[in-house]
């Protein structure tokens, strides 16, 4: 099993902010493949019922 690192060693606050900029950046990354596959599904749908009622 793995151990468990138990040393409270807090983060000076430019790795805090590096750390949560990087967290912002995935966040935003998430949030674009999200929309980018609700598009895409929304796309597929509208040509797939278009396609059966021709």
């Amino acid at each position: 099993m793995s151990e468990i690192d138990t040393n409270k060693t807090t983060m000076s606050p430019e790795d805090q902010k590096a750390y949560q900029a990087k967290q912002k950046h995935r966040a935003a990354i998430m949030a674009g493949l999200l929309f980018f596959l609700v598009v895409l599904f929304y796309l597929i749908t509208f040509v797939k019922i278009n396609g059966a009622v021709s």
